[in-house]
């Protein structure tokens, strides 16, 4: 079912197919932006996937975030369900950053904009940085801006898609970088997380919280503000229903920018995921997309969790 890995080590990931060096940038991104294999390839896009650890009676084993199928990501999230495993990713470090970074030089690649998780979540940025100048010392050329996006998953996905719009139309770096720059504080969130057990692991709600939380059936809403950080926003009772109707209301408060990529994300739970979609197109006359978390990010989240993100015309909270 998966391709596990002996050791965690520095493996690079990068998509060859229509990757050309015509263009006046090259767009890469780590694996934190949910994005699809055929869409990678499609895109021609650079992508360095980060390890997911899976630790069950004392055995640990590695696998990379590069499922090949839905099936996989479907797969995952039936695994998470076992308490009996512990499962968890840590960010990329500089030498693999290097590594990564090395081969698009190797290929021919100067002007690159490279995609990160949010600073508040972790400091990927920082070892992105510090790894580009490492490959600057051997291609004196090699230009590489980072953009930590202020958020995680789909999200991200959606500035890279920016990206690559603007590359295929002939915009220069700057001009991407100062597009997605403004775009990234615009994307609006609304998660519901079914499984508290998770948020618990992740230091985001405590023990007794979690207990009383999934006793009662709480839901937890979660966004991110204009920092990029991920915040509690309102604990509901009573189902996904009641959520649903929440994050509808509060829909209302912006309004869908020309590009707005609406998007509905689940862990799992397809039919909650339609059910949020169809209930959107209702009330807002658009259709989301519907798609699968990944694993790196999937796995703080829990399975259950439903969301909807779009590009507004409004700052974040």
């Amino acid at each position: 079912m998966y391709q596990f890995i002996e050791k965690k080590a520095a493996v690079c990931y990068y998509m060859t197919r229509r990757i050309s060096l015509m263009t006046n940038f090259f767009v890469s991104t780590d694996s934190t932006c949910d994005l699809y294999a055929n869409e990678i390839e499609k895109m021609g896009i650079g992508y360095l996937p980060l390890t997911i650890t899976i630790e069950e009676n004392g055995e640990t084993r590695f696998m990379q975030d590069n499922f090949q199928t839905y099936d996989e990501y479907v797969n995952f999230f039936e695994m998470l369900k076992n308490p009996a495993l512990n499962i968890f990713t840590s960010k990329n470090n500089t030498e693999i950053h290097r590594e990564y970074f090395e081969k698009l030089a190797e290929a021919g690649h100067r002007n690159i904009i490279h995609f990160t998780i949010s600073y508040q979540l972790a400091n990927t940025r920082d070892n992105a940085v510090q790894a580009a100048e490492m490959v600057k010392e051997k291609y004196p050329d090699f230009n590489l801006v980072p953009i930590e996006s202020h958020t995680t998953t789909v999200c991200q996905g959606m500035l890279v898609k920016m990206a690559v719009k603007l590359r295929d139309e002939g915009k220069t770096l700057q001009e991407a970088v100062d597009f997605v720059e403004d775009k990234k504080h615009k994307i609006q969130h609304f998660v519901v997380v079914d499984d508290l057990y998770h948020l618990k692991r992740g230091g985001r709600i405590g023990g007794t919280a979690a207990a009383i939380g999934t006793l009662i059936k709480l839901k937890i809403m979660l966004d991110f503000d204009r920092e990029g950080k991920l915040r509690v926003i309102q604990k509901i009772s009573g189902g996904k229903k009641r959520a649903l109707k929440y994050i509808l209301s509060n829909i209302k408060k912006y309004t869908f920018a020309e590009d707005a990529y609406p998007t509905v994300v689940h862990t799992g739970d397809l039919d909650g995921a339609k059910i949020f979609a169809e209930e959107i197109k209702k009330q807002y006359g658009i259709e989301p997309e519907i798609r699968i978390m990944g694993p790196t990010i999937g796995c703080h989240v829990g399975p259950g969790a439903v969301a909807f993100t779009f590009v507004s015309n409004e700052l974040r909270p």
